[in-house]
């Protein structure tokens, strides 16, 4: 990214997302969420998970339940999930739970979607997991008849996998049109499919060189579509930990370990992590957040993992971002 365009990027660039399929209350959700909201975050997004093989197995709230309770007890920052797998419900159903979330929030609501990719999420819990071609064929389908059915008309659709026979899901979203996001990294389907619907395409555990092919991949594909490339956004999303020292920053790496390093504990596991994730001090984290918007990231989801630890909200808003666009 141009450094007269950096020097643009404004708050509203930065999103806060969680993974509170890992452990969490509606209480701390809706605490985190007002923290972000007051600091002056764009947006808290979710992950889509019914399940984790953690011992013993932690609460995990499910998404568009939790986010309906969040879009009546927040005001201004914006909801969504990245991503919600297509395999979880039937589009037609989604479509209706998106809008209907989309009216009690009013209109602060995004949809962000998936093939699924967590095999033993859905095995334990019954839900069927078909081959990845068939469920990019699915993902395809059901993004055709989810942004069809939010027209309002009558939708007739006869797919491989997906048929309506005259359905109509109303009210309409109060969004027109509700943002779609598809997340990828890169590949000829999931992009093509951003370029013919979506209004953002985001990317995950990459770093910034391979943030940056995904980013030409997506505009290639809009020009095959005949789409302008500046129509459709380009995003991020990754772990952020940090900290005004290295002793704040250890603190951190500690508990983030809790969930995901293991007995190897937090040195080993930030050597792991860096390579595609922001951690570090403040001018340090900020220098790799810099990196992923010069690789052409227009908005970054910042992942945090502990959902008590609300310093982390304006410490990211206040002494990241200024640094990493300045």
């Amino acid at each position: 990214m141009p450094d007269a365009l950096r020097l643009m990027v404004p708050m509203s660039a930065l999103r806060l997302m969680v993974e509170p399929h890992l452990g969490g209350t509606y209480a701390q959700l809706l605490r985190l969420a007002r923290a972000a909201e007051d600091a002056g975050w764009d947006a808290l997004f979710r992950s889509d998970h019914l399940f984790h093989p953690a011992q013993p197995t932690p609460p995990a709230l499910e998404a568009w339940t939790t986010l309906a309770g969040l879009a009546r007890d927040t005001a201004r920052i914006r909801l969504g999930t990245l991503v919600t797998p297509m395999t979880f419900r039937h589009p037609s159903v989604l479509a209706r739970e998106v809008a209907t979330v989309d009216e009690m929030s009013g209109g602060r609501v995004e949809l962000g979607v998936g093939t699924g990719w967590f095999e033993v999420e859905h095995s334990t819990l019954g839900i069927p997991f078909p081959s990845m071609r068939e469920r990019t064929d699915r993902l395809h389908e059901a993004v055709e008849v989810i942004t069809r059915l939010w027209t309002g008309q009558p939708v007739s659709y006869q797919g491989t996998h997906y048929r309506l026979d005259g359905a109509v899901a109303r009210p309409r979203p109060v969004q027109d049109p509700l943002p779609l996001i598809v997340g990828g990294h890169g590949g000829r389907r999931s992009t093509q499919l951003a370029a013919r619907h979506a209004t953002e395409y985001n990317t995950t555990s990459t770093d910034p060189a391979g943030a940056a092919q995904t980013f030409a991949a997506v505009r290639a594909a809009c020009e095959a579509e005949g789409r302008d490339p500046a129509t459709l956004r380009t995003t991020w999303m990754g772990t952020v930990l940090t900290g005004r020292d290295e002793a704040a920053l250890r603190r951190r790496l500690d508990r983030y370990a809790e969930w995901t390093g293991g007995p190897d504990g937090a040195g080993d596991l930030r050597s792991r992590i860096e390579p595609t994730n922001v951690v570090g001090v403040y001018e340090e984290a900020a220098e790799k957040l810099r990196a992923y918007l010069d690789a052409g990231a227009q908005r970054v989801y910042a992942r945090i993992w502990d959902l008590d630890d609300l310093d982390q909200i304006s410490e990211i808003s206040e002494e990241l971002l200024p640094r990493a666009i300045r």
